[in-house]
């Protein structure tokens, strides 16, 4: 059998787990499209699914695409500061109990406060530019992915810290040969949460102090009863949603190809099974 017939299977198995919510989506827009067209209700109540797509062939490239052009902007470079901030927050809630104690309560109290009423401080402190924005998206998309990377950190049997210490490895080395491969599945996790928390971080922070942007251009129209390029709008932000969600999801594939190929530490419980003479080996790949 060739590595061509041999991946045909995968090629159809993958084509069959997209066609199912192709599908639902498909047959929910054809009863939603009869439903707006049998009850006669209104566009500026819920247009049609034809009349969005019209919107967005004529308003997409002229209005919509160059708002969206800021809304992107503001974030990646809140899903930016977000991944920086949490990767500082969870070394030192891992290393150090006095900071986890201390400051943990308060991160997770942050997340009680509604982040639309903090813009109006934010565009006080910053001023009418991107950064209350980038803010704004990062407050919202750090608070996953720091706990998910927290959890993946503390996921470690402490058994395998013992080993690498066995072969004098140092805290660093345990950290980023050992550490952080195990947590990487949270840590994807959690970056794919806050992917899309980011674009609704950056589309809520458009709606106070903000002139441009999905989330202006959104506010515009819903006060001027524009619904149908409301939902062209929000149609283009789902893509865009789902694009970088689609993105963390092909770096994960890149970063972990242990996890489609073989279990997660198997060579390690290997190298405890064999006993103390295979520590040379594993030692020269520290």
């Amino acid at each position: 059998m060739t590595a061509r017939t041999a991946s045909f299977p995968s090629v159809l198995s993958r084509l069959g787990d997209a066609a199912l919510p192709l599908g639902i989506m498909f047959s929910l827009l054809l009863v939603w499209e009869a439903a707006v067209h049998l009850i006669d209700i209104k566009a500026y109540v819920l247009p049609a699914p034809s009349a969005i797509f019209g919107e967005l062939m004529t308003s997409g490239t002229k209005v919509i695409l160059p708002q969206l052009k800021a809304t992107l902007f503001e974030t990646l470079a809140g899903y930016a500061l977000a991944i920086v901030v949490a990767a500082v927050l969870s070394v030192l809630i891992l290393y150090s109990s006095a900071f986890r104690r201390g400051v943990l309560p308060l991160i997770v109290a942050s997340q009680t406060v509604p982040v639309i009423t903090m813009a109006p401080v934010l565009v006080i402190w910053f001023g009418y530019n991107s950064l209350p924005r980038i803010i704004i998206t990062a407050i919202v998309a750090f608070f996953p992915l720091t706990i998910a990377t927290v959890t993946g950190l503390r996921s470690l049997e402490p058994q395998f810290v013992d080993f690498f210490r066995s072969l004098n490895a140092t805290p660093a080395q345990i950290f980023f040969k050992l550490r952080l491969p195990v947590a990487l599945p949270s840590i994807f996790g959690g970056l794919k949460v806050a992917a899309t928390l980011a674009v609704i971080g950056a589309t809520i922070s458009e709606w106070v102090g903000a002139s441009q942007g999905i989330g202006y251009l959104i506010a515009q129209d819903t006060a001027q009863l524009n619904t149908t390029r409301v939902f062209a709008s929000l149609t283009v932000l789902g893509i865009s949603g789902m694009a970088l969600f689609g993105l963390v999801g092909l770096v994960e594939r890149l970063s972990m190809p242990w996890l489609h190929k073989r279990p997660s530490l198997a060579w390690l419980r290997a190298a405890r099974a064999n006993g103390p003479g295979t520590g040379a080996l594993f030692r020269s790949q520290l």
